[in-house]
């Protein structure tokens, strides 16, 4: 006698309504996970960010400390060095009347080293710049004079410069000589960067919040990640001759202007380094006495 498959019985309404709890359970439940693992994200890039204004904040305070006391110390630096440039000078002009060449090769060499020596004074002493006048600066005219500046070192090392963006009426407010020593520095350390037969591109533009943005963006091996976090603090340099206060200063003076010089580097590959500065009308050709540029350690 064969036997009967018992009968099943047909979902009820309380299956479906158990089923339909389940799977709004399930969303529900994928839907917090995500929400938890954005926040945790969000959580851990607010911890790196804040890290990273902790860094420059305490950045800011040992400049401007640094900045007091090197100034202090290069102006009495300055008085000394001064009187020996003037006793070599009459030293100079006596071993002339009396045609003592040997002695006016030493001149030579000895008055190389006051002039290094003033170098690093003036280095010290931008540190704490007083009595600039901030104002209209246009873009476009300091690139151009920091272009001819920049121009020996572009040559010798065969790299080319491209600026982009750089449009007439593009201002920033800031100190025009101050400005330019910025480009300077970071045109030639692009340069210097680069293998011969490359390019350093300077790119301008403005950003969010009416911010100009000046990129200098170079084709060399790039910043070692592991010293990012050093490479504005003074004395620091992987230059075999370099002082270690041409970043220093770049990022004391653009600080002092409004702005924020941050480095880092390209996806492409290379070092870019990015100058952020409010922008500014023509009308403010003029500098404002009210706005002289200070420095304190506070």
């Amino acid at each position: 006698m064969a036997s009967e498959a018992l009968p099943t019985s047909p979902a009820g309404p309380m299956d479906d309504d158990l089923g339909q709890v389940l799977r709004e359970y399930t969303e529900v439940a994928g839907r917090l996970q995500r929400t938890h693992e954005a926040l945790q994200g969000e959580v851990c890039r607010l911890r790196q960010e804040l890290a990273s204004k902790d860094r420059e904040l305490e950045l800011g305070r040992r400049l401007a400390a640094l900045g007091e006391l090197a100034a202090g110390v290069a102006h009495e630096v300055r008085n000394p060095l001064g009187a020996i440039q003037l006793y070599s000078d009459l030293l100079r002009d006596q071993c002339r009347q009396h045609q003592l060449a040997p002695a006016l090769a030493l001149l030579e060499k000895m008055e190389a080293g006051i002039q290094a020596i003033d170098a690093v004074v003036a280095d010290t002493l931008a540190l704490a710049p007083r009595d600039r006048q901030l104002g209209f600066c246009s873009v476009q005219a300091i690139l151009d004079r920091a272009r001819d500046a920049a121009l020996k070192t572009l040559v010798s090392r065969e790299v080319q410069l491209e600026i982009r963006g750089a449009e007439p009426d593009l201002g920033v407010r800031a100190d025009e000589n101050g400005l330019q020593r910025v480009l300077v520095n970071l045109i030639v350390n692009a340069a210097e960067a680069s293998p011969p037969g490359r390019t350093v591109r300077v790119c301008c533009g403005v950003g969010p919040e009416q911010q100009v943005e000046i990129c200098v963006a170079d084709e060399g091996p790039g910043l070692p990640v592991e010293l990012l976090d050093r490479i504005f603090e003074p004395f620091f340099t992987t230059k075999p001759q370099g002082t270690g206060l041409g970043l220093t200063i770049a990022h004391r003076l653009i600080e002092a202007y409004g702005g924020r010089l941050s480095a880092g580097n390209r996806a492409g590959g290379g070092a870019e380094f990015v100058i952020r500065l409010p922008r500014a009308a023509d009308t403010e050709a003029r500098p404002n006495p009210e706005t002289t540029l200070q420095f304190s350690a506070a």
